[in-house]
């Protein structure tokens, strides 16, 4: 049955939970409050007539205790016009002796019958007469050989008609707020639940119409702006990455149809003429192994700039300018022995805020790119030295430059400023954008100082780690 009542309530809507819910717990609590305040005004009120029933046997015991042990059966039936005086609307009084013969009474009010009960000592009791309840109080008088017992019943109709005009006055009351509470509780659920029909309807928007539906942001600081602004910055961030992978196909696929174009052109030309023309085969196979290599340079490089945008990339690793340098360098002259490659490094440098790994990487694109864009002039300058923010590793040629209407595109993917030399030197366009989001994932910052025909600058900036050495 509970497991049901669950199943039932998981099933509602979140307004209706909060209306059930906030309903629910006025109602307690004005339950409790009139539950508590019902039996405290009860029994002030059932206290108030016992006292009022006390007082009027303690001033009748009073009135037959001035004739001490004088009393006789007549005083007690002389006394019908002082019982008279004392009594009260819908109050009985009267006086028997031991045997339950009534000596004098005087009644206010239709009253059922009722036997006496002597007794010997002061008892008060409440009783149901017929469905009426009554408070009865008896007190007993020593009279003159006998003993008398004053007995008073005072029905509670008073205090019943006050109980049932409170209990009712109550369950009015309570309905009303339950009402009020449910009514209330509803447009505020409503007003409360605003937001997430808003993120629901944006959500539904973007579904339909793409990425660029956004929430309006709330003037009020809550928990639901807080909500809004995290899910326009995630919208931010998955159409971001929706525009890069979009336009990641698209530069691909550009870059991919030119070998793809010329390996079927020389192969459908070696289906046809190359297998009895040697000259012809051997074209077009050096060909077909040209562009097979560059095929597969470019998905090498597709797969770093896929590894280099990856936010899980960035990890706790450090590197060492020099240790870095010096290897790489010695390499590069050994297989570029017409350069001269000069490096300007200070003695002591501290330790930069990127992966061996990675600075390597980003090193040998810039290199490359010197090398590849060379002139005349085949010296390249490679210099680090610690500024205030960090560490500035530059690079510095003497090639043939960058015009500046080129230098803002250049990190573009795919963009080569001469598509031409860019092929034939095997340029797949892509190096600066990975160094770009390499660096940029460590939080430094890459720019370029060019010239046409006079040389060329890179400069990264890179954060410092810093130790008790360093300060």
């Amino acid at each position: 049955m509970i497991k049901r009542i669950n199943i039932y309530i998981n099933r509602l809507s979140w307004q209706t939970k909060l209306v059930m819910s906030g309903s629910s717990a006025i109602f307690l609590t004005f339950f409790l409050f009139s539950f508590l305040e019902y039996h405290t005004v009860s029994k002030w009120m059932m206290n108030r007539e016992e006292i009022a029933l006390n007082r009027t046997i303690a001033d009748i015991s009073t009135f037959y205790k001035e004739k001490a042990d004088l009393l006789t059966r007549r005083d007690f039936e002389n006394s019908g016009g002082f019982l008279r005086k004392m009594n009260d609307k819908d109050q009985l009084i009267r006086v028997y002796d031991q045997t339950g013969e009534i000596l004098v009474s005087d009644k206010n009010g239709e009253f059922s019958v009722l036997e006496p009960t002597p007794v010997k000592i002061q008892m008060n009791e409440k009783v149901s007469i017929e469905g009426n309840e009554a408070l009865i109080a008896r007190y007993p008088i020593k009279a003159n050989n006998f003993t008398a017992t004053i007995e008073i019943v005072r029905q509670l109709f008073n205090y019943n008609k006050m109980m049932g005009h409170l209990f009712w006055v109550m369950t009015i009351f309570g309905i009303i707020a339950i009402l009020f509470s449910a009514i209330s509780g509803f447009f505020l659920a409503r007003q409360l639940l605003k937001p997430v029909r808003e993120l629901t309807r944006a959500m539904k928007r973007i579904k339909e119409n793409g990425f660029q539906g956004r929430m309006a942001v709330y003037k009020q600081k809550d928990e639901f702006t807080d909500l809004t602004n995290v899910f326009n910055e995630m919208m931010d961030e998955i159409e971001k990455s929706f525009l890069q992978q979009k336009q990641f196909v698209e530069d691909a696929s550009h870059e991919l149809r030119t070998p793809v174009s010329i390996l079927e052109g020389h192969l459908s030309l070696l289906n046809r003429w190359g297998k009895k023309d040697p000259a012809i085969l051997e074209e077009s196979l050096g060909a077909s192994l040209q562009e097979i290599t560059r095929l597969k340079k470019l998905i090498i490089t597709l797969l770093d700039l896929t590894r280099a945008e990856n936010p899980r990339m960035i990890n706790m690793e450090k590197a060492d300018i020099h240790a870095i340098l010096l290897p790489l360098l010695k390499n590069l002259e050994v297989v570029h022995p017409e350069f001269h490659f000069k490096m300007e490094l200070a003695p002591q440098l501290p330790m930069i805020a990127i992966s061996d790994q990675h600075l390597e990487q980003v090193l040998i694109i810039l290199i490359d790119n010197s090398i590849k864009y060379a002139s005349e002039n085949k010296t390249i300058l490679i210099s680090a030295q610690q500024i205030e923010n960090g560490m500035m590793i530059s690079v510095k040629d003497s090639g043939i430059g960058i015009g500046a209407e080129h230098i803002k595109k250049v990190f573009n993917r795919f963009y080569r400023i001469d598509k031409a030399r860019s092929r034939d030197s095997g340029g797949t366009g892509l190096g600066l954008s990975i160094a770009k989001q390499l660096i940029r994932k460590h939080n430094g910052t890459i720019s370029i100082e060019s010239n046409k025909g006079v040389g060329t600058m890179v400069k990264v900036v890179l954060p410092i780690v810093f130790t008790k050495d360093n300060g």
